[in-house]
């Protein structure tokens, strides 16, 4: 959804600032939701190795949507 949307704004720094934007809501969310039983040394394992995953997802979908949109898709 990150990368749908940062694609149709159009705009780099938009972009970014949607994918930082979308990450905090759901670092937040998981941390008073479902990690809410996790130790603190957990839950920080949990956030770090997520963080490079979301950044990989989100820069994928960004550029698949970019590309498909160029191409007249």
């Amino acid at each position: 959804m990150a990368g749908l949307l940062a694609d149709l704004i159009g705009d780099v720094s938009s972009g970014i600032s949607v994918g930082i934007l979308f990450y905090l809501v759901s670092y937040y969310a998981a941390r008073f939701t479902w990690y809410k039983g996790l130790g603190r040394q957990g839950q920080g394992k949990v956030y770090t190795t997520g963080i490079g995953g979301f950044i990989m997802l989100f820069l994928f979908s960004w550029m698949l949507f970019f590309t498909l949109q160029t191409a007249g898709y």
